[in-house]
């Protein structure tokens, strides 16, 4: 019973968090404008004397902390606000329909360069993630390439090595003793592919400098 019960709670859980999310936004859009209407009424000279003043410092919270929604919403409730100080301070709202057309632009443009600004800070969060995800990922990747020359400097370039000089050594004997067969011409290329293979990957494994193209060429069979 418990099984079955554990899945629908985190999945019941997944899908309200939009939701949540989304009563946090606005939640904060209608606080920011109430706080703001609270000072304003508790201010001597803050409420009807100037009915529009600090509306605006509402949106940009709204805004920045709710986004594009949530600060449309705290212009509405700005221009309501304004309203209400015009009528509590027995001003016609028709003889300030000029303020209010400036509040409410003046609160369009806030929240269009408020969000750009949101939106710019949440894509360089975004791209910090990414590089740090990069950046680990080429850690992983520069670990297994070293592990991988480990290998190499263990198991692969110790018997290399040996075979180079115990061909070497053959053909150094075979030509003292002045033996001119099929066999000479095999056993120099062996020789310069295994001198050429262990001088390409020195520095592979030795921590020095990549070998230069006129060392590689040198030996070339």
């Amino acid at each position: 019973m418990n099984v079955q019960t554990r899945p629908l709670t985190a999945r019941g859980s997944t899908e309200m968090t939009p939701l949540v999310s989304g009563i946090r936004r606005y939640g904060i859009a209608i606080g920011a404008v109430l706080v703001t209407v609270g000072i304003k009424l508790v201010v001597d000279g803050l409420g009807p004397d100037h009915p529009f003043l600090l509306l605006t410092a509402a949106v940009i919270i709204a805004s920045w902390y709710g986004g594009r929604g949530p600060g449309i919403l705290a212009i509405a409730l700005a221009l309501a606000s304004g309203v209400f100080f015009l009528v509590i301070g027995s001003i016609p709202v028709e003889s300030d329909l000029v303020g209010l057309a400036a509040l409410a632009t003046q609160a369009m443009i806030v929240v269009w360069i408020t969000v750009g600004m949101r939106e710019a800070r949440q894509h360089a969060q975004e791209a910090i993630v990414e590089v740090e995800s990069a950046r680990k990922e080429l850690r992983f990747a520069v670990a297994v390439r070293d592990e991988v020359l480990r290998l190499w400097s263990r198991k692969v370039k110790g018997p290399l090595v040996g075979l180079e000089s115990i061909a070497s050594r053959v053909l150094e004997a075979l030509q003292r003793e002045g033996y001119r067969g099929e066999a000479i011409e095999p056993l120099h290329e062996l020789v310069a592919e295994a001198a050429l293979l262990r001088r390409v990957t020195a520095g592979w494994t030795e921590g020095g400098p990549p070998p230069r193209p006129e060392d590689i060429a040198d030996h070339q069979p």
